[in-house]
């Protein structure tokens, strides 16, 4: 595997190969206000995306009706941020110089959606898979991957994938340095700060993949908040557990969370009012979007979808393979997998997907990341060190 030379310094802001990236330090306000400075032609063109493919696409008193409905969920969710994140979205919201509640919408997005499921079902979500690999197997230390699926059909009546393809081509690679908490780095968009995947400097990792439930609840904290909450906080996987556990939540989801300390990982699979945890067995542990424990799946899980249980299901072959990969970067190889178990299935039952939006591959005991985004088959896994934004390569997991 080929590896660049490392560029000695890098400003703030670098534009990568598929995604840009920056880092940001201080008090949750200062983090904003850089945030905020650094992304705010993106944040700009991302809400203009939202507004014309979400807020503004229907039409007449259906489109006013949503719109009403929309921001209803988002004010009843705002009350239940922690401070000090509202404070950093009052950051981002000044240098922007866009509408504070604007940039709330934007961090509460699959919430809002999961709670309002006429319109979620309209506009379609459900996608991602995850897996990790522990310790006791080659080569011997934690590895986590997942793959963010996500489609969004254009209320506007665009082009069926316009939307999907805009989330593929505004990435967004943020450092966040807290003055008080742990610092880490997290994949997702301009103006987010959520946890959905996310490596802590403490080895903590988190990969969140939607599962459609029912009885959600809008006053609660949305999911995001919660995953970086875990890592800011937390330094074991009990302590990660916990902070979900004592916590409203907002809507049902799978939480894949590595610990690099401790060489494996858990999957906890939530709704609002139910929280049940599978371990790895046989140095693997894998998930999708459905409830796999047994306490959950009895209770709360409609028919899964296909492509879900088939993308477990390719996962755990691929996992519980005889020969392990030889490094942590060809791994990667497990998310960018094309391969149906069966000729009839179509390409949705596939790991890599035309719903993939990025692919991250976790190194949590070596603080490295890598990101490929998938607006373009030609792009490659770039590499992230986590503790300075000024070190970074092409290093090139294997494809």
């Amino acid at each position: 595997m080929a590896m660049a030379v490392s560029a000695p310094s890098l400003p703030r802001k670098q534009q990568r190969d598929g995604f840009v990236q920056i880092r940001v330090a201080g008090t949750p306000y200062e983090m904003g206000l850089q945030h905020g400075e650094l992304l705010r032609e993106e944040i700009h063109d991302l809400l203009g995306a939202i507004g014309h493919h979400v807020l503004y696409g229907m039409p007449g008193f259906v489109g006013i009706g949503a719109r009403r409905a929309i921001w209803t969920i988002v004010s009843l969710m705002h009350g239940h941020i922690p401070a000090r994140h509202r404070a950093e979205i009052a950051g981002i919201a000044r240098a922007a110089d866009k509408p504070y509640r604007d940039i709330v919408l934007i961090n509460c997005f699959d919430d809002v959606l999961a709670n309002l499921r006429m319109l979620g079902d309209m506009l379609g979500r459900l996608g991602c898979s995850a897996f990790a690999v522990t310790a006791e197997r080659k080569p011997g230390e934690l590895v986590c991957g997942r793959n963010l699926d996500y489609f969004v059909q254009s209320a506007k009546g665009d082009d069926v994938w316009a939307a999907t393809n805009y989330m593929k081509e505004h990435v967004a690679v943020i450092e966040f340095a807290p003055r008080e908490h742990a610092s880490f780095i997290a994949v997702g968009w301009p103006g987010f700060i959520g946890g959905a995947t996310g490596m802590s400097e403490r080895g903590m990792v988190t990969s969140a993949l939607t599962v459609s439930t029912y009885r959600n609840r809008p006053m609660a904290t949305p999911s995001n908040f919660l995953y970086r909450r875990i890592m800011e906080e937390a330094s074991t996987l009990d302590e990660a557990v916990g902070i979900l556990r004592r916590s409203q939540r907002t809507q049902g989801n799978n939480l894949l969370i590595g610990s690099g300390a401790e060489g494996t990982a858990i999957v906890t699979e939530y709704t609002p009012s139910r929280l049940s945890v599978r371990r790895a067995v046989d140095g693997w542990i894998a998930t999708t979007n459905h409830f796999n424990h047994p306490h959950m799946d009895s209770h709360y899980t409609p028919i899964p979808y296909q492509s879900s249980t088939e993308r477990y299901a390719r996962l755990g072959e691929l996992c519980s393979c005889t020969v392990d990969p030889d490094d942590v970067e060809d791994f990667g190889a497990f998310l960018i997998n094309l391969d149906r178990r069966t000729p009839d299935l179509n390409e949705y039952c596939a790991v890599w997907n035309p719903c993939t939006i990025y692919s991250t591959l976790f190194a949590p005991t070596r603080g490295r990341l890598w990101v490929r985004v998938s607006d373009r088959s030609a792009r490659t896994y770039q590499e992230v060190i986590l503790g300075t934004n000024d070190r970074c390569s092409d290093s090139h997991p294997a494809a």
